[in-house]
């Protein structure tokens, strides 16, 4: 369910600022971040639970770092 309403935050970012925001943090792939809130929410018998862990393992952490890294650039 967080993949899910982080995804949704992060498309929701990205419609209000027009793409401007997130693109100045390119090391992270926002596409697939947004996309992986889509195939989860929509596609139920597509979600690959190996492939999920997969990017809470190793994904994540990243996302994280950046997420902490874009609320220092605004404040």
């Amino acid at each position: 369910m967080v993949l899910v309403a982080s995804g949704e935050a992060f498309k929701r970012i990205d419609r209000k600022t027009n793409g401007r925001f997130l693109r100045n943090y390119p090391e992270i792939e926002w596409e697939g971040v947004m996309g992986v809130r889509d195939v989860i929410a929509h596609g139920y018998f597509d979600v690959d639970p190996d492939q999920v862990f997969d990017i809470c393992k190793n994904d994540i952490p990243a996302l994280i770092g950046t997420v902490e890294r874009m609320i220092a650039d605004l404040r």
